[in-house]
């Protein structure tokens, strides 16, 4: 038994190290092009899409207003920008926060009883007319120039989606900040697995799409709680072009106390196990790769 045991210490120890090795040696490959966005990408655009962010709401009357303001603070033409708010049958204060943007001309507020976020985001689909469309959550906020990191990225036109880069919020517990190392090594993770056209999940905020995507491939599922990760292997299975923009960030707020954070990890675990069951014949399916 205990030779069993010290095999599969070794054999997940060389996996581990040999992930990592493959993906320093992506990094070095694409360093100059990480280099170049940095640089250029966001600058001198020519032509500005029409652009939707949808905020689902549930009982988040403390950050909402904050995220919506963020939103409206992007440099992105006005007229280009729009934004749809869905109440999602809160108990709180938030749709009195949401209130607060009923004439302005770029919110649009709408209500409905509790769903859940894919039913919420789905109600928001319904309305969208722009050429592109996304998602933040009520909790987190985007700087100024996000959305002009990720709009030349769709000039491409096999491009379908591109997700930002996230970082913590104004970390304050010893939680959080351990979280916020956990993020920036997932911001890394993630521009290598763009790299690859092996992103797995479009998270909730600001990851933008085309609008046409739903309206080829359908809205949102339920995804076992983890609708960003549903849709993203749905592009996946149907061949669809997803992107990092290592520059567009976004700032999320992190679980400060223990059991909310064991709440939200036991939900992402769920959710990445019960969607990788749904779609098993990618996995080592050829019909899949680059």
């Amino acid at each position: 038994m205990a030779e069993i045991q010290t095999l599969i210490l070794y054999c997940s120890l060389f996996l581990s190290l040999f992930f990592e090795v493959f993906l320093l040696i992506t990094y070095l490959e694409v360093r100059e092009e990480i280099s170049f966005e940095e640089q250029y990408v966001g600058k001198d655009i020519k032509r500005f899409p029409t652009v939707t962010v949808i905020v689902p709401c549930f009982n988040e009357e403390y950050t909402v207003n904050k995220t919506i303001k963020s939103i409206l603070n992007l440099d992105y033409p006005k007229d280009k920008l729009s934004v749809i708010t869905v109440n999602d049958g809160s108990t709180d204060k938030t749709l009195r926060e949401l209130a607060k943007f009923k004439n302005h001309p770029q919110v649009s507020i709408l209500s409905k009883e509790n769903g859940g976020k894919h039913t919420a985001l789905n109600l928001a689909l319904e309305h969208v007319k722009s050429d592109l469309v996304g998602c933040l959550d009520a909790d987190s906020f985007v700087n100024s120039d996000a959305l002009k990191k990720i709009v030349p990225f769709f000039d491409d036109v096999s491009t379908m989606a591109v997700t930002p880069s996230i970082k913590v919020y104004n970390p304050t517990s010893v939680l959080q900040y351990v979280q916020k190392i956990e993020y920036n090594w997932g911001i890394f993770l993630r521009r290598m697995l763009s790299s690859l056209g092996a992103l797995y999940i479009t998270p909730g905020p600001f990851s933008i799409f085309r609008t046409r995507v739903f309206k080829e491939l359908g809205g949102y599922a339920e995804g076992h709680q983890t609708e960003d990760l549903e849709i993203a292997l749905r592009l996946q299975k149907n061949r669809y072009k997803i992107v990092n923009s290592h520059g567009a960030h976004v700032y999320t707020t992190a679980p400060a106390q223990f059991p909310a954070l064991y709440k939200q990890r036991v939900r992402w675990t769920y959710g990445f196990l019960n969607n990788a069951i749904d779609y098993r014949e990618m996995f080592f399916n050829k019909k899949f790769s680059l």
